[in-house]
């Protein structure tokens, strides 16, 4: 079955009668209402699947591999990378970038990512990931202990043109510390300033559509 509207398209590609009728079958199989929809999806899939190899290479070429130097970090993330997990007072891009990694290593060798959930719509990753390493330089100033960390940790990465082009993470540095001997306490601070507001990629507000299949009413 070939469906009206996609004439002009047949035409350009000998390919896409192929993929319509595809979509045509798949589309009756689940109830879809059109075969837009399916195909929708599978490109959506098909982002996703490279996105994921992009979050995978900078884990395989930087993090595991302990490696870095400017030339990988260029390969995987874009020029105007940007961490939103970075400390107050970092250098901007790929140089802050290097600088954490390297406090990092001098704490902890032999890292390793350990994926659980890999998730992705549109441009967006989210992973959820234990990273293990030993404990080899001194931390939180408690010196060295050879004791093998697992950092639980969840971020999301934007991907564009290949690389990662931003980042948010947190990460369960509290049980690390616990691990290693050190005992943390933590002081409430007053400075009289308002916290800051974190910009998130998903904190903008809900359009019509998206709350009516969340069941919410559309915000303000």
């Amino acid at each position: 079955m070939t469906p009206l509207g996609h004439t002009t398209v047949q035409q350009q590609d000998p390919v896409q009668p192929l993929i319509y009728e595809a979509a045509d079958r798949l589309r009756d199989i689940y109830g879809l209402d059109n075969t837009e929809e399916v195909i929708a999806a599978v490109e959506d899939l098909k982002r996703f699947e490279a996105n994921r190899e992009v979050l995978l290479r900078f884990q395989r070429e930087v993090f595991n591999a302990g490696d870095w130097g400017i030339e990988t970090l260029q390969r995987n993330l874009t020029d105007d990378f940007v961490d939103h997990a970075a400390m107050q007072g970092d250098p901007p891009g790929l140089v802050g970038v290097q600088m954490r990694f390297t406090a990092w290593a001098a704490a902890f060798g032999e890292a390793l990512a350990e994926n659980k959930v890999i998730l992705g719509r549109g441009d967006l990753l989210t992973a959820m990931y234990t990273l293990h390493a030993h404990h080899r330089g001194q931390f939180l100033g408690i010196p060295p202990t050879d004791r093998e960390v697992a950092i639980p940790g969840m971020e999301i990465v934007r991907i564009r043109d290949g690389k990662i082009a931003e980042h948010w993470g947190i990460y369960d540095f509290l049980r690390t510390a616990e691990e290693i001997g050190a005992n943390l306490a933590f002081i409430p601070r007053d400075t009289g300033e308002p916290s800051p507001q974190l910009q998130v990629p998903w904190g903008g507000e809900m359009t019509a559509d998206e709350a009516a299949v969340l069941g919410s009413p559309p915000e303000e």
